[in-house]
């Protein structure tokens, strides 16, 4: 009854969110060219996110503003120190902490550095106001750990006229959040510019979190046919807890505890990171140039049961693109160039004390690539293919190296799709391909102990196909979209753990299917009343035997990825009214190889609403937010850490929790 006890109350219009098939061609920054996402022969969701829907939620974290995104899953670890699981199409479940196995960009500086790992700590998620994301394997464009690409846009378009937004947030586990956001232009100069601040007790004992975001965007027109913006982001978390993973009767009947020995041992994170990157963008006479060079500086402190890690990361990349037009084809020639320098040390954890040092080592990573794609459009129809060489090198430097001291892969990446189009709708095709080479963390976790590289650990190899559709009616009443797949990974990266609260291991074990269905259904009766629905299938399973235990895991599920996930919601916008209901299901999963540990089915609903009000001759807006998550109380695992030792594979999720706020914006 909520969504309508407001209609009476005048306001200005509000403009809607946007995920739909657009057919004018816009720059994509996730395939990096010029394309109508409409026409693109892959599958490509663009979703733009406009202020009164960034006003009217808390946006804590990406799971709540990408479950309208067909094909990827955010999981809420309700765990700052470890961040969010993220997965496409499956993609990414072997991962214990961070996110591994897509690539990740924001405002065009990737976040994924040379060595597959992704850094999503400077991302606020109530500043993110595009996002554009490729679903299944994209090496073509991105070379090593790109699975999946999500871009991600934090700031907003040009503004006529100066604008300065503040917004408070209030809410459960004694959570507070304060928000300040100034857009504006200048003649040819652009600038926006936010700053966050975030503590929070958490859900669970020892998962507190203070956290300091800020970042920066300006554009200036050099002249009528180039621009410069200047990027930059700044993350300070001195607190970030991790109360760990929990057995599974833990979790159902003390959800709120935290592993006794990450308590003992003060496991947490403590982060200080700094970005900043340069584009540049020149239409001459030899075609579209784009340059991207960017910087990024990590200092990290993490205390986990097993060690105390300090690192030290100075990472950064060139990257250049010259896009050349022919009547209806396109050609884009391009270089990649990424480095990175880990300073890593490792102390013993004498409960909570830093002790002996056990390993001092310098690892250095480089990744040096050249691509070309092109499309060519006949007709009705639409070619798109490309192919991307990749060259990688590890490299250690320690006092005492009993490992390895260096690594090499190379990758040759391909990928061809085609697609046509009538009035109102696409069919496509696509072949694409990626790998994944092991991370520097990886490399170094060696059952055999010691410094260096682990010698054994080669990268997975990943083949994709898809066909699928997309339109809308004429009437634009509904929206729709259906997409199936199948994904061949080879040589898959093997998380393992030998001991209780020990450091992760990993081998190369046997290969993996992955099957899958997307689709999506947006509907419109009435300008005010929108209908969204998306659900995905995936079936992904083992090909290959359990070595080290000897037990066959041949068509066994991989852990981590549900079969059915269904997200549904139903919002009432009228003027600068806002409610809405949202309905999650996500069926029962394993938490290890051998299925033995299954993390129960689990459905949720949340609600909304929010009123923006215009004071005065419009020159400031209120708008008040309520939100309600898990409305029913439900108890589930939001997330698993997959074949943890001990059975501690489960982390619970938050019960019924309320965040309100406040936003007040001057133009």
């Amino acid at each position: 009854m909520f969504l309508f006890v407001l209609i009476s109350i005048p306001a200005v219009a509000q403009q809607r969110d946007t995920l739909k098939a657009e057919l004018d061609p816009i720059r994509i920054e996730a395939i990096y060219s010029t394309i109508s996402p409409a026409n693109a022969p892959l599958s490509l969701s663009v979703y733009n996110r406009s202020v009164f829907k960034r006003n009217s939620e808390a946006s804590l974290t990406m799971n709540k503003i990408t479950e309208q995104l067909p094909g990827i899953w955010v999981n809420d670890r309700e765990n700052y120190s470890l961040g969010e699981r993220i997965t496409i199409r499956g993609v990414g479940w072997r991962t214990s902490f961070g996110v591994r196995g897509i690539q990740v960009i924001m405002d065009g500086i990737p976040l994924t550095v040379a060595d597959g790992q992704t850094m999503l700590n400077p991302v606020d998620p109530s500043f993110v106001n595009k996002l554009e994301l490729i679903r299944g394997p994209a090496s073509t464009f991105w070379g090593n750990s790109s699975g999946g690409v999500l871009h991600i846009s934090t700031f907003q378009s040009q503004q006529e006229s100066p604008t300065l937004s503040l917004r408070s947030t209030a809410g459960s586990y004694n959570l507070f959040k304060q928000d300040v956001q100034y857009s504006g232009s200048f003649g040819s100069h652009s600038v926006s510019a936010y700053s966050s601040y975030l503590s929070q007790n958490g859900f669970r004992d020892h998962s507190s979190v203070k956290l300091s975001r800020s970042g920066l965007k300006g554009s200036v027109d050099l002249n009528n046919k180039s621009r410069l913006e200047y990027v930059g982001a700044f993350v300070a978390m001195p607190e970030a807890k991790n109360p760990s993973s929990l057995t599974k009767e833990d979790a159902l009947n003390s959800p709120k505890m935290a592993n006794p020995s990450s308590i003992t041992n003060d496991a947490g994170k403590q982060v200080y990171q700094g970005q900043l990157g340069l584009n540049y963008y020149r239409d001459s006479s030899l075609g579209f140039i784009t340059l991207t060079g960017y910087g990024i500086y990590r200092d990290l402190t993490n205390p986990l049961p097993f060690a105390v890690i300090d690192l030290n990361r100075w990472a950064g990349g060139l990257r250049g693109t010259l896009e050349k037009s022919f009547d209806n084809l396109n050609i884009n020639f391009g270089f990649d160039s990424k480095i990175q320098s880990d300073d890593r040390s490792e102390f013993e954890n004498n409960t909570g004390i830093r002790g002996n040092i056990t390993l001092e080592q310098l690892e250095q990573v480089t990744n040096q690539a050249l691509f070309v794609t092109s499309d060519v459009e006949l007709g009705n129809w639409k070619l798109l293919a490309g192919l991307r060489y990749d060259w990688l090198t590890f490299s250690v430097d320690s006092a005492s190296v009993s490992q390895t001291n260096s690594r090499t892969f190379n990758a040759l990446s391909p990928s061809i799709g085609v697609t046509y189009r009538s009035n109102t709708n696409k069919w496509f095709a696509n072949f694409s391909t990626s790998f994944e080479a092991p991370t520097t963390t990886e490399l170094v976790n060696s059952p055999e102990g010691g410094s260096g590289f682990n010698p054994n650990l080669e990268p997975e190899r990943t083949l994709g196909v898809e066909i699928g559709t997309k339109g809308r009616t004429a009437d634009n009443i509904l929206g729709y979209e259906l997409t199936l797949y199948r994904m061949w990974i080879t040589d898959i990266l093997f998380p393992y753990q030998l001991q209780a609260n020990g450091p992760t291991f990993y081998r190369n074990q046997g290969n993996t299917i992955h099957n899958g269905i997307e689709t999506r259904i947006t509907l419109n009766p009435i300008d005010a009343l929108q209908f969204n629905a998306t659900y995905n299938y995936i079936h992904a399973t083992f090909q290959g035997e359990d070595t080290d235990s000897g037990s066959s895991i041949e068509d066994n599920d991989v852990p981590g990825i549900p079969d059915h996930r269904l997200n549904a919601s139903i919002s009432y916008q009228y003027k600068s009214i806002l409610g809405e209901l949202t309905y999650s299901y996500v069926s029962q999963y394993f938490a290890d190889n051998l299925n033995t540990a299954e993390n129960n089915a689990y459905n949720t609903l949340d609600a909304k609403i929010s009123l923006a009000r215009p004071l005065g001759d419009r020159f400031y807006r209120l708008q008040p937010f309520l939100n309600v998550n898990n409305i029913f109380n439900e108890r589930y695992n939001g997330s698993i850490v997959p074949n943890a030792f001990g059975n501690r594979y489960f982390e619970p999720a938050a019960g019924r929790n309320f965040q309100f706020g406040l936003s007040i914006s001057f133009y």
